[in-house]
């Protein structure tokens, strides 16, 4: 079998034997008994930009009896792309515990190329593999749609998920002006074809325009997230991103005093002794200037940065701080400079929540406003 008729996964983090030709001999001529082999054991592992790549363990000899395979080379590393290889006849082990313990050394050099989490789920993701590049299995190819112009293929690498979109970098710039450009995210989503084909397409046409009036109590913002809870689709999901961009919203804060005016009010609290009544009418005059620092929610090891589309959506929660009002690309900055690292924002936590990831919070940032007279 060859890389063509198996797909990435029989090279991917598996021990397979490939035949030693003159170049890959040459290029081995440090390796343990080189002169004794016809054959050589490699490992598969993904690295992004260069693509799928088999980290050469040791050379081998095979025989009627089967495979037997010589020491590694201590001193010499020799890696092969997938495109030198994809049309050569291999065979791969199912049992592989010897080989794990035997060449523990080289494989554990190879923990560097290790992907996050979501990227590793990806690639689990068979659906895509008719979408994926052959020797690059992160890109896959997305066609781009925008009313008005032809849908274009383009290719796409994966770096993240969201709950029903694949979150990508476009790695080349777009014939048609589609508003997007290479290096910059997308996100994308999965269709299966009525020939039972599953293609991946980004609709990048823009939405109708708004008024700021349409968003200024949070209504029409509360019902795009509703209507996403109920049909969690690409165009509800966008709809909402799109509201998000362009609403005011409300952060629940902390008013923290400066050091003078902090001692101003203990000493009246002292005055007033066992009286809080004497409290009342009192004022006190700020010398400096008061910070008001973001609550932050926790659920579980992650940390997320509470919005809500009004004041009332806060609840009794909100009763416990002060309330600013700002744009959401300012609350975006806010959570993005926040120093616990925050997971996501979260709009309207203790009513019906949407959550928006970390990974797409550039996306929204550079979405086109749709306020009449903005960009």
């Amino acid at each position: 079998m060859t890389l063509k008729e198996t797909g990435f996964r029989a090279l991917y983090h598996n021990f397979c034997a490939f035949p030693l030709n003159k170049r890959f001999k040459e290029c081995m001529k440090e390796y343990p008994n080189i002169d004794k082999a016809n054959c050589m054991l490699v490992y598969g592992y993904i690295d992004t930009q260069a693509g799928l790549t088999l980290e050469v363990l040791a050379a081998g000899e095979k025989s009627d009896d089967g495979y037997r395979f010589f020491a590694p080379s201590d001193d010499t590393r020799f890696f092969i792309r997938a495109d030198a290889i994809e049309d050569e006849q291999f065979a791969y082990f199912k049992d592989a515990d010897d080989f794990k313990e035997r060449y523990a050394k080289k494989i554990e050099m190879l923990k560097g190329y290790d992907a996050d989490e979501e990227v590793e789920k990806s690639r689990e993701m068979r659906f895509l593999d008719e979408s994926r590049h052959l020797h690059y299995p992160d890109d896959v190819a997305v066609f781009l749609t925008r009313e008005g112009l032809q849908p274009e293929r383009c290719w796409a690498r994966i770096i993240g998920l969201g709950d029903h979109f694949i979150m990508a970098t476009l790695l080349n710039e777009p014939n048609q002006n589609f508003g997007y450009h290479a290096g910059e995210k997308i996100a994308f989503f999965v269709q299966e074809t009525e020939d039972k084909h599953v293609i991946c397409y980004s609709d990048m046409t823009p939405s109708k325009k708004l008024t700021a009036e349409d968003l200024a109590d949070g209504t029409m913002l509360k019902a795009a997230v509703s209507a996403f809870n109920a049909e969690r689709n690409e165009p509800n999901f966008f709809e909402v991103l799109e509201l998000l961009r362009d609403s005011w919203v409300w952060i629940p804060c902390n008013a923290i005093m400066g050091d003078m005016d902090m001692e101003a009010l203990q000493k009246m609290l002292e005055e007033a002794g066992d009286d809080p009544s004497a409290m009342v009418g009192k004022t006190i005059t700020s010398e400096e200037s008061i910070r008001m620092v973001p609550d932050i929610l926790q659920n579980g090891d992650n940390f997320y940065f509470p919005i809500f589309s009004s004041a009332e959506e806060m609840g009794e929660y909100g009763q416990g701080f002060s309330k600013v009002e700002k744009h959401f690309l300012e609350a975006l900055s806010l959570a993005i400079n926040n120093e616990k690292n925050v997971a996501g924002i979260v709009l309207n936590a203790f009513s019906e929540p949407f959550v928006l990831d970390r990974e797409i919070f550039d996306i929204v940032q550079k979405m086109k406003s749709r306020i009449e007279g903005e960009e």
